[in-house]
Order: structure tokens, then sequence, then C-alpha cells
């Protein structure tokens, strides 16, 4: 059985200086864990760049707008929750975009529009969306090592 879950939770303006914060939050809840940089760094990844989208297309950079965040772990795996009131993510992009690996690198092939839910779903095991009336929830879980 797991040990009893561990939680932290924060409110943040919805601004870009927000993820220094964010990243910082999450190391320290981390700290106590038996994870590497290299374990943390996708998560990191993944969660500021859902953070990140949460800011820019569903606050459209309102610096007034606020959203929370929920840090937990049962001994298994962490779950990160991010909470917030702003436009939902359209159903086409809740899933990761199909990525062709042999594809040419370009400058057009990195721009914009659906890379970013790419990191998402690459830097953790499982991704949940949640559209609520009042407030739309993103679960990110990544099992311990």
């Amino acid at each position: 059985m797991s040990e009893h879950t561990q939680q932290k939770a924060l409110r943040l303006p919805a601004t870009i200086n927000s993820l220094t914060t964010l990243g910082i939050a999450l190391r320290q809840f981390l700290a106590g864990l038996p994870v590497t940089e290299v374990w943390i760094y996708p998560l990191d990844l993944a969660l500021c760049e859902a953070a990140s989208n949460i800011i820019r297309h569903g606050y459209h950079d309102d610096a007034t707008a606020h959203y929370r965040v929920c840090f937990s772990h049962d001994g298994r795996e962490v779950t990160v929750t991010l909470y917030d009131s702003g436009v939902p993510v359209p159903e086409e992009k809740r899933q990761p975009p199909v990525i062709d690996p042999d594809a040419p690198l370009t400058l057009e092939n990195l721009s914009e529009g659906g890379r970013g839910m790419q990191l998402i779903f690459s830097g953790v095991d499982r991704v949940s969306y949640r559209e609520g009336e009042d407030e739309n929830q993103l679960t990110l879980i990544k099992t311990l090592p």
C-alpha cells in the first residue's frame, strides 16, 4: 500500500513571470522524494508549458487573472493539477499532435501550433483535462522511479 498523500497548493498570477515561482515550488515539493533532476526536468517543462498555455491562451495575458496549482504524491506517483477559469482548451488540442519523426527540422516545423502539447504529453505519464462550468482542470501525472 502507498504512503499517505502529501499535498501543497498555491495561487499564482496569470503572468509569464509566475513560471519561475512555479518551477521553484515544484522543486521544493519534490525535495524529499527520491528523484533526480533528470526525472524532474520533463515534469517541470510540461508544467510550465501547461501554465504558459493558461496564461497566453486561456487568459490572453490578463495580468489580473490567477490560476491555481495543486501538487500531490502518494509514494507511487506525483500529480500536479492546474485550475483556471479562462478559455477552455479546444477539443482538438487536447491530444498530442502526431509528429513525423522523419520530417526535416525547419523553422516552420518548430512554429507554434501544437508543439507545446507535445511537450506536455511527452514530459509525463498521463494527462487529463476536464472543462468545467466555472473552472478548467488539467492534471499531469508522473510515476515515481
